[in-house]
């Protein structure tokens, strides 16, 4: 993924971000959100999702 955002879908832009597990995503998230809220966000999501 590059160092830079993608532009994404709506108003977005395409981050990568990083799981709590250390596993690597990519999520849309609000344009000019830092990386630390992009890692945030994603952890949120994350851990709402029942595990297996």
């Amino acid at each position: 993924m590059p160092e830079e955002p993608m532009p994404g879908p709506l108003g977005t832009e395409m981050r990568e971000a990083t799981l709590p597990d250390g596993a690597r995503v990519v999520a849309a998230v609000k344009p000019g959100l830092s990386q630390d809220e992009a890692d945030l966000i994603a952890a949120q999501v994350w851990a709402e999702i029942p595990g297996e």
